[in-house]
Formats: structure tokens, sequence, C-alpha cells
């Protein structure tokens, strides 16, 4: 075989390869793209409607816009007075939303304050969340004795710093601003630190003791 023969064939050769790898590469079906829908499915609201109300109000009272085009049409219609339009566009937002890819940093904003449950949300029926420094005395004990590093989040930070007894200056405070920063994330399952440390019952009114 001739040399220029030889030259000849491989360069057919690699071209060829070179096709038949562009041709496979954008034949190759891509991975589906994670959606709010199936990243999120613990978190996604149904057909409870005083949970669609209680996030219409949040919706209209937030200071910032929504970016999603229903949440934003649902704002202006709750703000007219149109509940029951305003609640629909909510509706159709939020399911538009859960189809979408998780990476969009908008969608995000709109999924977390205005279409999924937090964890708040799946407190416990006939509890509530704590509300004061002085519901943490009766979890002192608990708190104290508890391995740091079974501890959730930022309540390992704050068993470093709690002091020596219920009393010591600063970890109640401390303690109430990590129960609200959880309270406000989104519900993935249950988180047994913030059940016991920031729930409790809910006091029965007085004409019902």
């Amino acid at each position: 075989m001739s040399k220029t023969l030889a030259l000849s064939l491989g360069t057919l050769g690699a071209g060829g390869f070179g096709a038949a790898g562009v041709y496979y590469f954008k034949n190759t079906p891509e991975s589906p793209k994670e959606t709010f829908r199936t990243k999120y499915s613990k978190a996604l609201i149904g057909e409870d409607d005083s949970i669609w109300d209680s996030k219409l109000s949040a919706l209209e009272s937030s200071s910032s816009n929504p970016k999603n085009r229903n949440l934003i049409q649902a704002k202006s219609e709750k703000n007219g007075g149109k509940k029951d339009e305003a609640k629909a566009s909510l509706k159709r937002g939020c399911h538009e939303i859960y189809s979408n890819p998780v990476n969009g940093s908008d969608d995000f904003s709109d999924f977390k304050n205005f279409c999924s449950f937090n964890n708040k949300d799946k407190i416990a029926s006939g509890h509530q969340l704590v509300d004061g420094e002085g519901d943490f005395t009766t979890h002192w004990d608990t708190f104290n004795s508890a391995g740091k590093d079974t501890l959730y989040g930022g309540f390992k930070e704050i068993h470093d710093s709690k002091g020596n007894s219920a009393d010591a200056e600063g970890w109640k405070g401390k303690m109430l601003k990590e129960c609200k920063k959880i309270s406000e994330d989104i519900f993935e399952g249950e988180i047994t630190d913030f059940t016991r440390f920031c729930t409790k019952a809910t006091p029965t009114p007085a004409s019902e003791a």
C-alpha cells in the first residue's frame, strides 16, 4: 500500500469517527433535570384550602414581589379584593413552578415563600412554635445532656456556648432565633430537634379550661 493511500484511509477513518462521535453525542438523551416536584415532594401543597389561604396572605403581605407571572397576578388580585381569583392564580403559578428545574433562583424564592410547606406548617395539631425565651427553661436538662454531634444545624454552636445552667445568659435568645430560622425552611421531613426544642402545646383558652 502506498504511503499516500495509507494517509488517505487514516484521514477518512478519523473523519468518520469524528462524525460518528458528533452524531452519538447529539442523539444521546440528556438526563432528566431535577424539578421542585421531585426534590421537594414532601413540601408540595395539595388541596388543603387553609394552607393556600395562609400562603395567599403571606404573598399579599410580603414586602418583596414574586417573580412568577401568575404569582404577580395573584398578589394584584388579592390586593384588589378578588380572593377567589387570587387563589386560583396562586395555585396555577405554584403548579407551574413545581414542574420547573430546581436550579432557577427566582423559582426557588417563590417556591419557598409562597408554594410549599415549611417546618412551621407541619407542627402537629395542638402545638405551636415557641414564641418566647421562657419556653426553653423546661428544655434545659434535655439540651444540656444532648451530645453536641447529634444536634441539628445551629443547635450545635449554641450547645458550645450555652453556659452551665438554665439561667445562663444568651442561650435562650439564640435558641429562639434558631427555631424561627428552621421554622421557615422548606419541609423535607420531621426534624426531631425542631419538634422537641421549638414547639410547645397550644394553651387552652380560659373559657374552655
